[in-house]
């Protein structure tokens, strides 16, 4: 396999698409910084289980044909999704609002992720392996489950310290290049199913920030006024 598939995809493709998942690198590094920091995982409990089960098919079963560079760059991925799934285990519990022990917290994650495992592995043989090659479809229906699940995290969770507002920022400009690089991509040219995942993912991070703002403005006003 090439460094980088030039036969098959553009360098305005891998361009986008590179670019695009650096963003996601650093999305990860931010994320793991406010875990440390407040020992709390602001991504949902639900999507870092199926977003783990997706790097985990996507490092290790299955290949991009994009080339060895990407080969690695979802492995990147998954390693610093490792830390994340260690402290999703300790304080995945704080998400929850019953009282649930973490025990309880630990094995439902791991259930997930194995259900999720299953159901994202047969997808890619029906999905992406005959029709993307790279992980598009399955990653898009991860990320857009990720970014509905951070809209009802942050609504109930009442302090906006534990998440990362240019973390927010990054993960809609990577997933929007990474959507450019689909309608850009040849081989899917007028492929709507796969481009209304990108919007609709799209939407959803532009709703989460646009409430976090809120959020925020009306934290500000509360002190304020206290």
């Amino acid at each position: 396999m090439p460094f980088i598939n030039l036969q098959d995809y553009t360098v305005l493709d891998h361009l986008l698409f590179g670019i695009g998942c650096f963003f996601w690198v650093i999305v990860y590094i931010l994320v793991l910084i406010k875990i440390r920091k407040f020992k709390f995982v602001e991504i949902p409990m639900i999507a870092v289980s199926i977003n783990f089960a997706w790097e985990t098919l996507w490092s290790w079963f299955f290949v991009s044909d994009m080339g060895m560079l990407y080969v690695w760059g979802y492995r990147s991925w998954f390693f610093l999704d490792c830390f994340i799934v260690f402290y999703t285990l300790r304080y995945g519990y704080k998400q929850l609002q019953l009282s649930v022990s973490q025990a309880a917290t630990r094995y439902s994650f791991v259930a997930y992720w194995i259900a999720w495992l299953v159901i994202l592995y047969f997808f890619s043989l029906k999905f992406d392996i005959p029709q993307s090659g790279m992980g598009g479809y399955g990653g898009y229906w991860c990320n857009m489950l990720m970014s509905s699940a951070y809209i009802t995290l942050i609504l109930r969770t009442k302090n906006l310290e534990y998440f990362s507002l240019p973390a927010a920022w990054l993960k809609w400009l990577g997933t929007f290049l990474v959507t450019l690089f689909c309608f850009n991509h040849e081989q899917w040219k007028g492929e709507w199913f796969l481009y209304s995942l990108g919007i609709a993912t799209a939407i959803l991070d532009i709703v989460y920030i646009c409430i976090f703002y809120w959020l925020k403005k009306k934290q500000t006003a509360n002190v304020s006024m206290g």
